[in-house]
């Protein structure tokens, strides 16, 4: 995802919605609690079921010349986890940015990086059985004369 323009302290970023892959895409679902899918915006036209999804960036391996040139700070340098050259590249961008233009500070930065090394795994939601998504494949109830679909706990 290219940065169109950085300047008079905004970034401007040209968001593709016509494509059904690629980071950004429009995808649709009959109800919030599902799981969308991919939808052709040209055939079909936007409606409350449609949302936008977007699969953020961190970093850029600078050997990934063609990714590489996307990034409006490719001189920037720091060896990732994974052992490659990499540089800022989208989220990181953003922070950049924020930080040189005084929205946020380097000691915010630092003090969040700080919380998120002290967090344990019991604080994330995903290791919180009380706090997991249940998927079900809902079937037909039928109340009085009317159909519904019900979802059913399995008590284990």
């Amino acid at each position: 995802m290219r940065i169109e323009s950085v300047k008079d302290n905004k970034i401007r970023v040209e968001i593709p919605l016509t494509t059904q892959s690629g980071k950004i895409r429009v995808k649709i679902r009959n109800s919030f609690y599902e799981y969308g899918i991919p939808t052709a915006t040209k055939q079909i036209p936007f409606s409350q079921k449609h949302y936008i999804e977007w699969q953020i960036g961190y970093d850029v391996d600078k050997s990934d010349k063609e990714k590489l040139a996307l990034s409006t700070l490719q001189e920037t340098h720091f060896v990732g986890a994974n052992e490659k050259n990499k540089a800022l590249y989208e989220l990181s961008e953003y922070l950049y940015y924020f930080v040189q233009w005084g929205i946020i500070n380097k000691t915010e930065i630092e003090n969040l990086c700080t919380f998120l090394q002290n967090l344990k795994n019991e604080d994330f939601i995903d290791s919180r059985e009380d706090l997991q998504i249940f998927r079900s494949h809902p079937k037909q109830k039928q109340i009085l004369d009317i159909c519904f679909m019900c979802a059913f706990l399995s008590q284990n």
